[in-house]
């Protein structure tokens, strides 16, 4: 009995030394000793959002998460150049891939089926019709994102602030991809169409569907208000020339852009300016100038959850981790700010390596190789806590 007993207080002097060791998150033994390589697959290396997601993933995901290399795209122009950088990847041994884009959804699952390898798409929106044609493909992980109505609400939003501030009633509307098959540059960009033309009462020549697919400026106008929506991925040099001519060739009162400005921020000038973008340094110090006056974005470690969505497919778990063996789609809403100041508290904690609103304690419990009750309901439920709040709240500053 003695014997036995001192067996008991030995084996509790081990848990309560290993308890007490004050051992960070961070220096956590890795429970899988395999290096898993995920692809990541980007529209523009160059974009602030982009930059910031590779941040995060490639600074704090990879150094905490040790058995994670991710493997970046270049800038993705089109769908084949999607599907070859896929097929490359692949045949170097990616398992897996959190796309930030996508041109040909059925097709990337297909070839990615083909080889034995996961897609997701880890900040986006796509077509409901799109997404229904592969959720039943097991190797279609599923979907992170605003989603249609909350994409559709930031473009509104963003239109609603201009009319509050009463800059003018001439605006100028980048629309990006929407006549390109971009969902979500298409939805913003019908919001800001009907949130001005309910707002003024105007009744166009042109319906808003139409205005929103132009895949060449034009301008509508009523005795109350003129909208001019000029298309493109302005970060391409015939777009970015095309789009300061349009503006050039007018006067206005407000831009008002569903993807970043780019290089059109030396036309626009002191105009007004309202953006769907991120939380980024850029965006600071347009702000900071006065120039930008609303911001509707996404920050860095948003992405935290679909990464932990991916490495629990590769490493052997994406079966318990679907929705009644269907893929997953996961409502992201934005952070939003009218200030300054706003913009100013809320930039601080997207960029904050220190106090990470997706940190390794947050996801690690969504992990199955950490954490042997991890589950879907849980991950999601992460992932939907995204708001400023529910980070402030989560990291104890609420």
């Amino acid at each position: 009995m003695k014997r036995l007993m001192a067996l008991f207080l030995a084996l509790a002097l081990c848990a309560g030394l290993a308890g007490c060791s004050g051992k960070k998150p961070e220096e956590s033994p890795q429970t899988d000793a395999e290096v898993h390589k995920i692809g990541v697959i980007v529209y523009n290396t160059a974009d602030e959002e982009v930059i910031g997601f590779r941040e995060y993933l490639k600074g704090y995901i990879e150094d905490n998460f040790e058995m994670v290399d991710f493997v970046y795209s270049g800038s993705i122009g089109s769908g084949e150049e999607e599907l070859a950088f896929i097929q490359a990847a692949c045949d170097d041994g990616v398992e897996g891939f959190m796309s930030f884009l996508s041109y040909d959804l059925k097709g990337e699952v297909a070839l990615c089926e083909k080889n034995n390898a996961y897609y997701m798409l880890a900040s986006g929106t796509v077509a409901a019709e799109d997404f229904e044609a592969v959720r039943d493909n097991p190797w279609f992980l599923g979907a992170f994102g605003p989603g249609q109505p909350f994409e559709f609400q930031a473009g509104a939003d963003m239109a609603r602030f201009f009319i509050r501030e009463k800059t003018g009633a001439n605006y100028f509307v980048l629309s990006g991809g929407a006549p390109l098959g971009n969902e979500m540059h298409y939805q913003r960009t019908l919001g800001i169409l009907d949130a001005l033309a309910n707002a003024y009462g105007a009744v166009f020549d042109k319906s808003r569907t139409e205005l929103a697919l132009s895949d060449v400026p034009v301008t509508v106008s009523t005795d109350r208000v003129s909208v001019t929506v000029c298309p493109g991925y302005i970060s391409g040099e015939d777009p970015l020339q095309t789009a300061k001519a349009a503006f050039e060739a007018g006067k206005y009162d407000a831009v008002l852009s569903v993807l970043p400005p780019m290089e059109m921020v030396e036309v626009i000038g002191k105009t007004p300016l309202g953006v769907v973008d991120s939380y980024n340094t850029r965006n600071l110090q347009l702000v900071t100038e006065g120039v930008l006056r609303f911001v509707v974005g996404k920050y860095n470690s948003m992405i935290g959850p679909a990464f932990a969505l991916m490495l629990n497919a590769v490493t052997g778990y994406a079966a318990d981790f679907r929705d009644d063996g269907r893929a997953v789609q996961v409502t992201q809403g934005f952070w939003v700010s009218d200030s300054a100041e706003d913009y100013n508290e809320k930039y601080a904690l997207s960029t904050s390596a220190a106090m990470n609103a997706y940190n390794f304690d947050d996801l690690s419990k969504v992990i199955r190789v950490y954490n042997p009750d991890a589950n879907l309901n849980a991950l999601v439920a992460l992932a939907e806590a995204c708001s400023y709040r529910a980070v402030q709240a989560r990291r104890g500053k609420a």
